[in-house]
């Protein structure tokens, strides 16, 4: 099931455009500012001047979420091994259709799109690879995938994500475990190529699984949500928000969260040279997703917000995560404070 996120009498918010995720209800306290809703049996917990609705439903497994330039939201469903495309066109806030783009792929999950000159491409990225299709006419009418990066490693983390920005992509790739030295580069790390796979560099590293990141439309620069290691308890290692920049490394496997030597590990690394996280959260959410939102059709109080999903905790003995939390952000684009916004 697709969630869209909007308020009364106002048209579809942006913020479901670039997040996804999976719920788990628990028993909450409503506060007078928040009340429960229902869709059908899940009951989602969210503020009173907010209404949560199904967008589209019979997409299974949905893992990531990008509009073209039509404003047709496409969903890749990784397990299932599709992308699809959720079309609108009578604006009335629900999908018309499922549209099939590809079928039978090796778990694809990130998508981004692009103009090359007077050239429409949709990028995907798989779990071995990335593929773009060009479009041959409007509305979903795409060509034979071609592909542009091939080789990369397969095992442990399999989700791979893509975004683009000044004609490079930036592709972010897991680690094949939970705490070791990966011998290809590509893996816990962040990699940016030319449009057409070449080019390849490494843009950051120390990054055990940033599967949600996006560019910020304050200051340009890439952030980015990374899964920590698990197995050191239910507090740690907390979960981080990185602002990436080139160059820097992150601390996985080394050291974690505010430059904290790993000592399970045992390799003599100097954390000083690691960057310190932006902003952390509790140990073991697992954050997937993050949309950044300026203004629009929500009440004015939620300008300047990013919105983080959290995917849940599947190892601490207190469950955690299961929401969506929003950073409020000054005018500038800076971290203010944070608050659940749907749980």
């Amino acid at each position: 099931m697709k969630l869209k996120v909007s308020f009364p009498s106002i048209p579809v918010c942006v913020i479901a455009a670039k997040i996804f995720f999976i719920l788990l209800i628990f028993p909450h306290f409503v506060s007078a500012e928040k009340k429960i809703q229902r869709l059908g049996s899940l009951e989602l917990l969210a503020p009173k001047d907010i209404k949560v609705t199904i967008f589209a439903k019979n997409v299974s497994r949905a893992r990531h979420m990008a509009f073209d330039d039509q404003g047709v939201l496409f969903l890749s469903q990784a397990r299932e091994g599709k992308v699809v495309a959720l079309p609108d066109f009578d604006k009335n806030g629900k999908a018309d259709k499922i549209i099939p783009i590809i079928i039978g792929h090796r778990a694809p999950h990130g998508l981004a799109f692009a103009k090359i000159k007077d050239s429409y491409y949709l990028y995907i990225a798989e779990e071995t690879k990335v593929i773009r299709l060009k479009r041959i006419s409007k509305p979903f009418t795409y060509g034979a995938a071609e592909t542009i990066i091939d080789d990369i490693p397969i095992g442990g983390h399999y989700t791979r994500t893509i975004k683009i920005k000044n004609n490079k992509l930036y592709l972010s790739v897991g680690s094949s475990c939970n705490v070791c030295i990966e011998k290809n580069p590509l893996r816990a790390a962040i990699s940016r190529f030319n449009l057409d796979g070449s080019g390849g560099e490494i843009f950051a590293k120390g990054l055990r699984n940033s599967v949600g990141i996006e560019f910020s439309p304050y200051s340009g620069e890439l952030w980015g949500v990374n899964n920590g290691r698990d197995m050191l308890g239910d507090h740690h290692p907390e979960e981080e928000l990185n602002i990436i920049q080139e160059g820097r490394h992150y601390g996985w496997p080394y050291c974690y969260e505010s430059k904290v030597f790993d000592k399970d590990f045992g390799v003599n690394f100097d954390c000083s040279k690691t960057e310190v996280p932006a902003y952390t959260f509790t140990a073991h959410m697992a954050p997937l997703g993050l949309a950044f939102y300026q203004r629009g059709t929500l009440p004015k109080r939620y300008n300047h917000s990013v919105f983080i999903a959290f995917h849940g905790s599947w190892n601490r003995s207190v469950p955690a995560g299961y929401k969506v939390v929003r950073l409020k952000l000054n005018s500038m684009g800076k971290i203010l404070s944070h608050e659940d916004f749907i749980s």
